[in-house]
């Protein structure tokens, strides 16, 4: 028997239904309870511990033999992910799993539902390992976890249970999902009118698909679009976990309380971007396709600086206020690393631990990798006089 304890964590099967049934201290019934996480950091903590278990679970060379969703646990607060259900696992293309006790369901990958309607008798000389080949694979793991992160993110069902699908009688499961494996249409695909969401069904997704930021569309467009059928275009764990470290660091906090992606700040002329709520301004830092939003009070982490780009808890760069001269902040490196300034008028600086370069228009870094971030903005600011006391934040 295993000691965890439940007390204070949901299933995903829970936080896709946002819903949990617990006792009630009181009365000693069962009522069910809204399961949200505390915050979407912790949304976001906990697709990634998801993503990772899939990541861990396939370099030891195992596949997850089921579509059960109640083995995989989650607390709110945090996002720290628990499987529980070490007998759900088999060693990949060496056991069959057992396929007359398999449910068709949407998790199921359509060459999976395909093989498992035509029956494992059918499959004349098949021996063991090509039976298991066919039915579970790292390939349909990514697609089971695809379905889940999108049930995950959007509580809505199905990404295939549009108009098209809903309108249509199927006289089982295994015909629905045979006719989705076939024919069925991912509802969020652009330009999709035949097997868009339909309201009264699908209106978390209605709601929810804009929340989130278009990396995340794209995301799930390329797991259902590209990768429907072509297994080897499936994300993979490692695409989700850049991705999801991507979101995480796109997602601001202001101290005025507000919070969301970054696509809700207000675009300036020049430019920055403002807090909608206070008017707190940041300042884009760019390598030419990724941005890193520098504003006050604001953190830099290892996975943007360092050298491991899925660090997205280890602190390395503060933006700070200078002590000498108030009104101008810049970034102050608190990671182990050496980086390099170039300020507007050519000047170069190394800026080791507790050292810091000013923020203004026209400077550029290299951080620990050499890759250099700059800040230009298309109007110049007032010009500023260099010195030693500017120069060290």
């Amino acid at each position: 028997m295993s000691a965890f304890n439940k007390n204070g964590w949901v299933s995903l099967a829970e936080i896709c239904d946002e819903r949990q049934l617990v006792t009630d201290v009181e009365s000693g019934k069962k009522v069910l309870r809204a399961a949200y996480f505390s915050s979407m950091n912790a949304m976001i903590e906990g697709a990634y511990q998801f993503a990772r278990f899939f990541e861990e679970l396939h370099q030891n060379g195992k596949v997850y033999c089921s579509i059960s969703p109640e083995a995989f646990y989650f607390n709110l607060k945090s996002g720290a992910f628990h499987f529980e259900g070490e007998e759900l696992l088999g060693e990949a293309y060496v056991q069959a799993p057992d396929v007359e006790k398999t449910d068709f369901t949407e998790f199921l990958a359509p060459e999976l539902v395909e093989f498992l309607a035509e029956g494992p008798e059918e499959q004349e000389g098949s021996e063991d390992v090509e039976t298991f080949r066919e039915c579970y694979s790292f390939e349909t793991d990514r697609y089971f976890m695809a379905v889940y992160l999108f049930e995950y993110f959007f509580h809505t069902g199905s990404p295939f249970e549009g108009k098209k699908m809903v309108n249509r009688c199927f006289l089982s499961p295994e015909e629905k999902e045979l006719f989705r494996a076939k024919e069925g249409r991912f509802c969020m695909e652009p330009g999709e009118e035949e097997n868009i969401p339909v309201k009264g069904i699908q209106d978390k997704l209605i709601q929810y698909w804009n929340e989130y930021p278009e990396i995340l569309q794209k995301m799930f467009q390329k797991a259902f679009l590209d990768g429907g059928r072509l297994r080897e275009l499936r994300p993979t764990e490692v695409d989700w976990k850049q991705l999801l470290v991507r979101m995480a660091m796109d997602y601001k906090s202001c101290h005025c309380g507000f919070h969301g992606f970054s696509y809700r700040l207000l675009q300036k002329e020049n430019g920055t971007l403002a807090c909608p709520k206070c008017g707190k301004i940041y300042y884009p830092l760019t390598n030419g396709l990724d941005r890193i939003l520098l504003a006050e009070g604001e953190k830099l982490y290892e996975c943007q600086t360092g050298r491991n780009p899925m660090d997205k808890d280890t602190v390395t760069g503060l933006i700070v206020e200078n002590r000498q001269k108030k009104g101008l902040y810049g970034i102050k490196n608190v990671s182990q690393g050496v980086w390099r300034g170039f300020y507007p008028d050519g000047k170069l600086k190394d800026i080791p631990n507790g050292q810091g370069i000013p923020i203004w228009n026209g400077m550029s870094v290299r951080f620990e990798l050499g890759e250099e971030w700059n800040l230009r903005l298309v109007q110049q600011t007032e010009e500023r006089k260099e010195d030693e006391d500017e120069q060290t934040v």
